[in-house]
């Protein structure tokens, strides 16, 4: 296996845990369900740096490893929109592909809507 970077990034409400492996042109950015959820049942999806993808997976604001404000006015949709686009450019993604779970899978249908020339 590739070998895995983690980290955290400032989405200016808090910091979002992450997990990267791989290398390479071709992204994968895996957004889990809840919200509150995480992103350990997308982790089986980290053995596709194996062959020529960069994926990353990180746990919303709110989630897990990451901080949990307590600040409900946080919980909406544009925010979290917004979070998935700061993770992209934090961590230098580019263009990329994008699956969701869930939660998840909404919330890429939304970043699609509004930030649909990175996918």
């Amino acid at each position: 296996m590739n070998s895995r970077t983690q980290g955290y990034i400032d989405v200016g409400a808090g910091n979002v845990w992450y997990e990267s492996a791989g290398v390479g042109d071709r992204t994968l950015l895996l957004l889990h369900g809840g919200p509150g959820g995480n992103s350990e049942d997308l982790s089986p999806f980290l053995e596709l740096a194996d062959h020529g993808f960069r994926v990353v997976r990180y746990d919303q604001l709110g989630s897990w490893r990451s901080d949990k404000p307590d600040d409900v006015s946080l919980w909406q949709v544009p925010r979290f929109v917004d979070e998935v686009e700061q993770v992209r450019e934090a961590l230098d993604l580019g263009r990329m592909h994008l699956l969701g779970q869930s939660w998840g899978a909404f919330l890429a249908i939304e970043y699609a809507l509004h930030q649909g020339e990175h996918l």
